[in-house]
């Protein structure tokens, strides 16, 4: 089964290639023309904005390690979190995960805390996403459908898991399965813990705004919320594809296609793309540099 997930999230990622490919082909003259007028500088604003968004989810992620009673110091955490990150670029999907537990692993942390604290932080970064999707569309009335069936959707979803019985069902099932005891987090914790990752992809969408003003494009923060979280969002959930890797670029230039046209849509979305590695790389360095200090 994880191999027919892994081909399908493969063949997707190669689909959203194509679409890239065939934009970049159609449109080439435009693209090369909208690269023609980038202002270089902007960009570095675009990458202090991711890096911001990160070090939110790299906090969060380094407070759940020290809620378990573990010696995570914040210096060292960020090094841990930079650096395993960088697994989300490797096939496969679940490199994202084990990249960064094992760093943890590594830096003392038992391993059975450091891989749940980290499937935790990515679950609700990602819930937080969707959160961001439904404000950004519902606000910026961008497909306002989207959002109100999302909202509707994590709403009924939250009152389920909110239900006690259904709760200890689960948790009962899930061990008679896999012959193991496992506990579930809190609703109130993982309600505190959704809406305190939605300030990271609001630094997302407005590191990608800044971006989009090197274009000399004017677009709004609700609006980009809307489209960085959507489009991320896609690139995390098909997995198999490292880091997302035209899935991501695929959704973002579609959605924004509208706003400012394909071409240049295109172009953002590829150019965002390269921040935001550069931001995992210059992350990685100076956290580790940090970390060492201490």
């Amino acid at each position: 089964m994880t191999k027919i997930v892994s081909v399908a999230g493969i063949a997707i990622g190669l689909a959203g290639f194509a679409f890239i490919g065939r934009t970049l082909f159609s449109h080439w003259a435009e693209v090369k023309e909208s690269y023609s007028t980038l202002q270089a500088a902007n960009l570095l604003g675009s990458v202090a904005l991711g890096l911001a968004a990160l070090l939110v989810i790299g906090s969060q992620w380094t407070a759940l390690l020290a809620g378990k009673g573990h010696h995570a110091p914040w210096r060292k955490g960020m090094a841990w979190y930079f650096s395993g990150n960088l697994g989300k670029y490797v096939p496969g999907g679940i490199w994202a995960i084990v990249g960064r537990a094992e760093m943890a692993v590594r830096g003392g942390i038992p391993r059975g805390d450091a891989y749940t604290a980290t499937a935790l932080s990515m679950a609700t970064t990602y819930l937080g996403s969707a959160v961001a999707i439904c404000i950004g569309s519902i606000a910026a009335w961008t497909y306002p459908v989207v959002g109100v069936l999302g909202a509707l959707g994590l709403s009924i979803g939250f009152i389920l898991f909110s239900n006690k019985p259904l709760r200890v069902f689960t948790l009962k099932l899930a061990s008679k399965v896999t012959k193991r005891d496992f506990t579930m987090i809190h609703p109130r914790q993982l309600l505190v813990l959704t809406f305190s990752h939605v300030p990271a992809w609001i630094l997302i969408s407005l590191s990608t705004s800044v971006t989009a003003s090197a274009f000399g494009l004017q677009i709004g923060l609700l609006q980009m919320l809307f489209i960085s979280s959507a489009s991320w969002l896609a690139g995390f959930v098909v997995v198999g594809v490292p880091g997302g890797i035209g899935v991501r670029e695929a959704v973002f230039t579609a959605l924004c296609t509208s706003v400012v046209g394909a071409p240049v849509a295109l172009s953002l979305a590829i150019a965002s793309r390269v921040v935001f590695i550069t931001v995992d790389l210059l992350g990685t360095l100076v956290s580790h540099l940090f970390a060492r200090r201490q």
